[in-house]
């Protein structure tokens, strides 16, 4: 071989360090140009100030090339001797997607087999990429704690999708198929009916959408049963990966259980067990300009400073095109049924149609139009499909709103369909509690931005993103939410806005509203010239993107007062916690709920103080875990107040007839069969309170009691008990679900005496079971008649837009009433119907 370093003379060759000189070294392929404007700003400032920085953000649109950045800065590191390097992905078609960019490069990389880590990798002669489960597990290759592999840097691409699945990696999820769920519920029975006696039967019966916390009195007591529990199962699939993680912390687990399932997780993230990234020099996290970073503080243990100044290019505001259009607003017949019915179709395109829904139960109205619902065995050759232009169905995704990669004619149309859910029982709870906190808002806001993101890839990408669902809707719209996305993001809304008053006013000259729509859609698709410089010339004058200072102290603040309590100090964790509540807490609902970690914190002190807290908590928040002594039920007893007074005060919250309207069309959906019980029978109280009804949840807030309780003038009560889960083909009411109704009556009967009371039935059938038997006369409530109530409340509501809705007389309200059929005799007698008995001939 000739050796052509002779002819350089004697110098070694000097390795490359700098970004840039590295990537014009490589033996790029010819499709692989220069780098963009972009990844040499990026490059530029990371080499000449962040490179030896400990925590890094690096914040870049969608289409600027981010992993070209993170592999070039991994191999400056290697060059520089500074290996081993790690690249993280979120999952395993994401490692393969980076892999082929790697190779288009020219970047030399190595992956897992099956023999172990790569030696090129633990020479630091090669950048390593893998995913997140295969680096944070309790039986990682990396090795745990002290036996940790040595890594010098380390990148985490997509960077919120992999803490998503981090609290995967660390959560215990046992079905109900496992004997592990029944032993640990019986263990905790009693404690879990102390939380809600109607919800715990629900659970008994399989519900796998009735949730309940298992108290944390109750979990550290039993401690020492628990770990003998989980032990003799240490095996099973599903607690072999996390046991070594959480089996010396177990008292320090948060609890939750269903009818399906049961689920445990550290309240303190764990990421400390694992050395390969706590301890590495230089820990980067990729994010897209769009996504909120402040959860990097407690889920990761990044600093305040680098979440408040991440590496980003200021030169670019905004990439890529997308037009938001929000069909409900432009006209109300344009509702999320229509547009399924129209967009779900098969039929032959020379684009792909995709939706990002909710859950896999609102996919349903997809399937029955002929489209494809991707399952998880399924989804990335369906994606692939799509990117081969297969486009002949519409393509449905549930719950997946990140690390699906639709650009160009893969997805010309995206359908966001409905607010997005959480997955965990844990975030299901948080929601449940603090619905108005900041940092729910936050986290569903940022579901919803990386939804946005799927079918815009790069800066010269389009696509039409249709906005349906009632609650989606609302959330975005409302100025009490809309303010948690991004600047990028809110301002794609607000022009999202303006289409639709442009739309009304064209829908106001006489124009089909559908004809209206589908001219708007043509103008993206067909590259209209005037609307791709009007949506340019708006997006430039998107403001400076703003911090949260305030979100990001109180992270910090709880990460700080949680990682005392699990070191030990569980008085330094109570006085940091207490801060919190004194600096950072003005709505009782977020009060309430940092007092319940307060009293978990203080239970380890002082269990009689503990109970105190707890209490103060529930007193604040019903949602919240019921002490163990203490509460007594609070009864509803009308005082005799004019109904129209307290309709009035329900439409007071809202600013205009708009905002109104938005909110009713939110409840009135959640009103429906087929909802999951907790959002039904919120919609339900809250339908009380608007029909001018003192309006409770004693099941919910009290733990004992009917799903709903609703009291009208003269203190008559009525009694529900809602079905909305029930398959709407059975044809029957169970013997339980009449027990049950019994049950609630004879409590009513207990607590308000001899009050008059109506017991409601919400449920598809009217049918009773021939074994089962009412004590009172129950009457029911089924899908027509539900339907008419509902429509009888939005006509009522609907009559508010000639009027000034904060000027509205009593006399007026009352013929508003009458004519809807929503006055007194008619509610308690139009909507209901008497129940079928099998015994009767």
């Amino acid at each position: 071989m000739i050796d052509f370093k002779k002819k350089l003379g004697a110098a070694e060759i000097q390795k490359k360090i700098s970004p840039k000189e590295i990537y014009e070294s490589l033996d790029r392929r010819s499709i692989a140009g220069p780098l963009r404007q972009a990844q040499e700003i990026i490059l530029d400032d990371w080499f000449d100030n962040n490179s030896k920085k400990k925590d890094l953000i690096i914040k870049l649109h969608t289409g600027e090339g981010k992993t070209l950045i993170g592999l070039l800065i991994l191999q400056s590191k290697i060059n520089s001797g500074d290996g081993p390097c790690l690249y993280v992905c979120p999952n395993k078609y994401l490692v393969e997607q980076t892999c082929v960019e790697a190779k288009k490069f020219g970047i030399q990389f190595c992956i897992i087999e099956d023999s172990g880590l790569p030696n090129e990798f633990l020479d630091g002669k090669k950048i390593l990429i893998t995913h997140v489960q295969k680096v944070f597990n309790g039986k990682t290759i990396f090795g745990l704690n002290n036996n940790s592999v040595d890594v010098k840097s380390i990148i985490l691409d997509d960077s919120h999708a992999c803490i998503d699945s981090l609290k995967q990696s660390f959560t215990v999820q046992i079905p109900n198929t496992n004997p592990l769920y029944s032993d640990i519920k019986t263990l905790f029975a009693e404690d879990i009916k102390n939380q809600g006696e109607g919800s715990f039967l629900e659970i008994e019966q399989g519900d796998f959408e009735t949730l309940l916390p298992i108290p944390y009195w109750s979990w550290i007591d039993k401690k020492s049963e628990v770990l003998e529990l989980l032990s003799n199962h240490k095996e099973d699939q599903e607690l072999l990966f996390v046991w070594p993680i959480i089996k010396d912390d177990i008292e320090n687990c948060q609890v939750y259980i269903t009818g399906a399932s049961i689920e445990i997780s550290p309240y303190y993230m764990p990421i400390h067990n694992f050395g390969s990234f706590q301890k590495a020099n230089q820990r980067i996290l990729m994010s897209a300009t769009t996504q909120d970073d402040s959860f990097f503080i407690k889920g990761l243990g990044f600093s305040l400073d680098a979440v408040r100044n991440p590496l980003t290019n200021l030169k670019q505001k905004w990439s890529g095109e997308k037009m938001l259009l929000i069909p409900s607003l432009i006209d109300e017949n344009l509702d999320r049924e229509y547009i399924i019915g129209q967009l779900a179709k098969s039929s032959k395109r020379t684009y792909g149609i995709a939706a990002l829904v909710s859950s896999f139960s609102r996919s349903k109205l997809y399937s029955d139009q002929g489209a494809t619902v991707a399952t998880t065995e399924q989804i990335f050759r369906i994606v692939n499909g799509l990117k081969s232009r297969y486009f002949d169905k519409t393509v449905v995704f549930a719950n997946r709103y990140d690390g699906i990669d639709l650009p160009d004619e893969a997805c010309r149309i995206l359908i966001i369909d409905s607010k997005p859910f959480f997955n965990t029982l844990n975030d299901k709870y948080e929601e449940t509690c603090r619905p108005t906190s900041d940092i729910i808002n936050i986290k569903i806001a940022q579901k919803v931005e990386q939804g946005l993101g799927r079918s815009v890839r790069g800066e010269k990408d389009y696509s039409i993103i249709l906005l349906i669902g009632p609650d989606l809707v609302k959330f975005i719209r409302s100025s009490k939410s809309n303010k948690y996305f991004s600047a990028q993001t809110r301002k794609q809304i607000e022009i999202g806005l303006e289409i639709v008053d442009m739309a009304e006013a064209e829908v106001g000259k006489g124009e089909d509203p559908i004809k209206v729509l589908n001219s708007l859609m043509n103008q993206s698709l067909k590259r209209d010239e005037g609307w791709k410089e009007y949506y340019k010339e708006e997006m430039n004058k998107i403001d400076v993107i703003d911090e949260r200072p305030a979100i990001y102290e109180r992270l910090f603040i709880e990460r700080e007062a949680e990682e005392f309590h699990f070191k030990g100090n569980a008085e330094k964790a109570c006085e940091k916690m207490q801060k919190l509540i004194d600096d950072h807490c003005t709505d009782d609902f977020e009060k309430g709920w940092y007092l319940q970690l307060l009293a978990r914190y203080t239970y380890f002190i002082s269990k009689s103080e503990a109970n105190t807290l707890q209490k103060s908590a529930f007193e604040k928040n019903l949602q919240l875990l019921k002490p163990k002594e203490g509460i007594s039920y609070k009864k509803l007893e009308y005082i005799h107040e004019n109904r129209l007074r307290r309709i009035k005060e329900w439409v007071k919250q809202f600013k205009n007839f708009e905002d109104l309207m938005l909110s009713l069309d939110n409840i009135l959906s959640d009103l429906s069969f087929g909802m999951p019980s907790e959002k039904f029978e919120t919609a339900l109280k809250e339908t009380g309170l608007m029909l001018g009804f003192l309006s409770q949840r004693p099941d919910k807030e009290f733990k004992k009691g009917p799903d709903n309780l609703w009291c009208g003038v003269d203190n008559k009560y009525l009694i529900f008990e809602c079905k909305s889960e029930v398959d709407d083909k059975r044809e029957e009411i169970s013997k339980h679900e009449a027990g049950q109704m019994n049950s609630h009556c004879a409590w009513f009967k207990k607590e308000y005496a001899d009050s008059i009371f109506k017991p409601i039935l919400i449920i598809p059938t009217k049918t009773l079971s021939y074994h089962a038997d009412f004590n009172e006369n129950v009457e029911i409530i089924r899908k027509g008649k539900l339907k008419t109530l509902k429509g009888n409340i939005k006509s009522f509501f609907k009559e508010f837009k000639n009027y000034d809705i904060h000027e509205l007389s009593d006399e007026k309200l009352n013929v508003l009433l009458n004519d809807n059929q929503l006055d007194i005799e008619s509610i308690y007698t139009k909507f209901t119907e008497e129940f079928y008995h099998k015994t009767r001939i």
